[in-house]
């Protein structure tokens, strides 16, 4: 049986379907405004769905009513967050630079790009992409000047596996014979000719073990 009524206010709660919403209080304790529907509900245009996808279900405004015709089947004005999952099939847009950031555990995608503005070309964009390796890998870069030591960032004693530093080192201004002589103590020792100063420029990787160490190869 349906009713069919002009307008309808609810003071209390209204609630669609079995269940006792805990969250939302029942009896004297419950939330006057507040709203349960068991579920699926959709929302928007009526053909936007042809199957039942989940419990929420948004389609585009076709509520000839609404006088507009919005391009966001969702809007939030503040913070948003998802426990579990997140797909997006088609775009991930941020608009605002100032809201460019995204904070997860994994991040995984095809390609992985960066976009800004042109620093020096005027109606330009600048785009990077990350680079790709089989490993979740930190680095430190320098010069070195009149020394034989290399220290490491402080913090790489809890983030790196020091078995997994390599160094690479590119003498400046004449050869100076410099090797790695050894690793420890989160410092990397070289060794130079004898009587020539060392001066070179360093490239130093290691893997990151605070994390598990990364599967290259999974099904599809």
């Amino acid at each position: 049986m349906a009713f069919l009524m002009d307008d309808n206010a609810i003071g209390g709660q209204m609630m669609v379907g079995a269940g006792v919403p805990k969250a939302l209080g029942v009896g004297k304790n419950k939330i006057n405004g507040s709203a349960f529907v068991e579920g699926p509900l959709q929302a928007g245009e009526a053909g936007a769905h042809n199957t039942t996808k989940a419990t929420l279900m948004l389609g585009p405004l076709t509520n000839p009513d609404a006088k507009s015709n919005p391009l966001y089947s969702l809007w939030s004005r503040l913070y948003s967050r998802f426990q579990s999952f997140v797909r997006v099939d088609l775009l991930l847009k941020s608009t605002y630079i100032e809201a460019k950031v995204v904070r997860t555990t994994v991040l995984q995608a095809a390609i992985k790009n960066f976009v800004i503005p042109h620093p020096t070309k005027q109606g330009k964009q600048l785009v990077h992409t990350c680079l790709e390796g089989p490993e979740n890998g930190v680095y430190v870069r320098g010069r070195l000047l009149n020394k034989t030591e290399i220290e490491l960032p402080e913090y790489w004693t809890n983030l790196v596996d020091e078995s997994t530093i390599t160094v690479s080192l590119t003498p400046i201004g004449a050869h100076q014979d410099i090797i790695v002589k050894r690793i420890g103590d989160n410092k990397v020792y070289l060794q130079a000719k004898p009587g020539i100063p060392v001066n070179c420029f360093y490239h130093i990787f290691g893997t990151r073990k605070d994390v598990p160490q990364l599967v290259t190869e999974i099904d599809s």
